[in-house]
């Protein structure tokens, strides 16, 4: 099995800085997160790809890079599933979560098109 994480920014209308409370009262947030839309259309076409192309071989998961402790246990998983030591585990946890970052089996891919390249190397290993 393929496990894949993708670090994405989510969509939390009305939790801003100040939950939605500013000022006078209240105020419309509904675009607060705007700017992370593009990069959500990207991910959310990458996902169906892979989905498509792999099937039921691949486990995705999204996560907010602000979710450490998921984060976390998904690479606590690939070290003990042996994919990533724990070094590299650490190494990716506090040097590369950042918007758009996708992980396969705990491995950092360096860009999108690269990624069918690392899974089949690693279903065929």
């Amino acid at each position: 099995m393929i496990h894949l994480m993708i670090i994405r920014a989510e969509k939390e209308i009305g939790m801003g800085c100040c939950g939605g409370i500013c000022g006078d009262g209240f105020i419309k947030m509904a675009d607060e997160f705007k700017h992370h839309d593009q990069d959500r259309l990207l991910m959310g076409e990458f996902y169906r790809n892979m989905k498509q192309t792999y099937g039921e071989n691949i486990s995705i998961t999204f996560l907010d890079p602000r979710n450490i402790l998921a984060i976390g246990v998904y690479f606590l998983q690939q070290v003990k599933g042996r994919y990533i030591t724990m070094m590299e585990a650490v190494k990716h946890l506090t040097l590369h979560i950042k918007y758009n970052a996708v992980f396969i089996n705990g491995k950092l891919t360096e860009n999108l098109e690269s990624c069918d390249t690392l899974i089949n190397e690693m279903q065929h290993s």
